[in-house]
């Protein structure tokens, strides 16, 4: 026997959503090098985490710049909690580090992670690299990702590419090897003679190498843990490869040193650097990594100065002012998009009412149909036949009743029409007059 109908609609879905997290506006290198997450500590750090009561989905966007958790579940207080406590422990900083974490709820995430996508809230404005780690972060935290994260994400990556497709605000230097090197040449004055290391051969590493190239750096030395692939990613730059380990024993044949690798901990240390430069200029060490590649106790050596990604501020800020006339311009973009996500949010509140709806009117055809007296093959093609006709007649409803959804008030008439979509509204009789037009 069929279930009766419902007495009333069941509650929409509770699509709390926050993003707590630590940028460098919030944290120094040395506090946010204690949260980043690496690959393979990400993935496991996701999958406890959504294991806990409330948390039904979590993505992870960890760059050199910020770690950010965005979490959708059944409570933003909870959510909030858990994401907090468990950036702690990542930390070992335990309740010291909650200080450095900030929380955004709602469309406040939303607009945030809009912004982070077009490079607005990136330490260098407009820097294209931001959308290719979001991207990354999305598709790593897949298995973990519902309806709420997937739509904020691609959202978001639409969002990005639009601000960057409609807009200047990726103008001038917008990355932060771009930044590395505009540094490099205002201490040196001219990278023409000088023979610059490399150190690592990941992204970074390889959009350095090129900004080095463009700038007209005399020799670019590219070194990694592993030769082969040293050797492999140097070609096509025309850079000459070299193993770490060989290339920190041969410090003294280099004026200037970057260094972008993921590894998780220093390994530039102190030893490594021979002092004085007898007969050559300081050496110059730029360390653009998150956690940091170079011990800062080297800075403490004569004749090296060393410079990590927070002290790229000043030409960072040049390169700001210079685009900032383009910001309002990408604000009114990311405005657009957060208010359509909004919406879509609010649409969420009508599946109830929609799925009661369809419910209803084919259970109605349905006990239409089985009043007559013996079912024929005549019977099923009309039932099938009368099924795909309903479909139709309710898709202009079901449209009606999302876009009622999307209202601000939109969960209070769905409440108001509950006895018409269950079916159990009242009914108007044939002589009542209602619904008649003409005197």
């Amino acid at each position: 026997m069929d279930p009766p109908l419902p007495e009333t609609l069941p509650r929409a879905p509770s699509d709390a959503l926050i993003a707590v997290g630590l940028s460098h506006r919030t944290a120094p290198i040395d506090i946010r090098e204690r949260f980043a997450l690496g690959d393979r500590r990400r993935a496991e750090w996701v999958e406890n985490l959504t294991a806990r009561p409330g948390v039904s989905e979590c993505v992870v966007l960890s760059t050199c710049n910020r770690t950010e958790c965005y979490l959708a579940g059944s409570d933003a207080e909870a959510l909030d909690r858990l994401g907090r406590d468990a950036l702690c422990r990542v930390s070992d900083l335990g309740a010291a580090g909650d200080s450095y974490l900030a929380t955004l709820e709602g469309a406040r995430a939303v607009r945030h992670l809009f912004r982070v996508t077009s490079g607005l809230e990136s330490l260098i404005v407009g820097e294209p690299q931001i959308q290719g780690q979001v991207r990354g972060a999305y598709r790593d935290g897949r298995p973990m990702v519902g309806p709420v994260l997937h739509r904020l994400f691609q959202s978001a990556l639409e969002v990005g590419g639009r601000v960057r497709a409609d807009t200047s605000i990726a103008s001038g230097v917008t990355s932060i090897p771009g930044a590395a090197v505009g540094l490099a040449r205002k201490v040196f004055g001219s990278l023409d003679d000088r023979s610059v290391l490399v150190l690592g051969t990941g992204e970074m590493g390889r959009l350095t190498v090129q900004c080095l190239k463009r700038e007209g750096a005399g020799r670019v030395f590219l070194a990694s843990r592993d030769p082969a692939r040293a050797e492999r990613v140097s070609r096509p730059l025309e850079a000459l490869a070299m193993r770490r380990s060989a290339a920190l024993e041969a410090l003294d044949r280099v004026d200037l040193v970057i260094a972008c690798t993921e590894s998780e901990a220093a390994f530039l240390r102190a030893p490594h650097v021979r002092s004085p430069r007898t007969g050559r200029a300081p050496l110059v060490i730029l360390d653009i990594a998150v956690p940091r590649n170079v011990d800062p106790r080297v800075a403490g050596i004569p004749d090296v100065f060393l410079y990590n990604i927070d002290d790229l501020r000043q030409v960072v800020d040049r390169a700001r002012a210079a685009r900032e006339h383009e910001r309002e311009r990408a604000e009114a973009i990311i405005e657009r998009h957060v208010a359509k996500y909004r919406a879509w949010r609010r649409s969420r509140r009508a599946d109830p009412a929609v799925r009661a709806l369809r419910d209803t009117a084919r259970r109605l055809v349905a006990d239409a149909l089985a009043a007559r007296a013996a079912p024929s093959d005549t019977d099923e093609a009309r039932r099938l036949a009368s099924q795909a006709a309903l479909n139709k007649v309710l898709h202009g409803p079901t449209r009606a009743i999302r876009w009622l959804a999307e209202r601000s008030d939109g969960e209070a008439c769905l409440r108001r029409m509950e006895p018409w979509l269950t079916g159990r509204g009242p009914r108007v009789g044939a002589g009542s007059g209602e619904g008649r037009t003409g005197g």
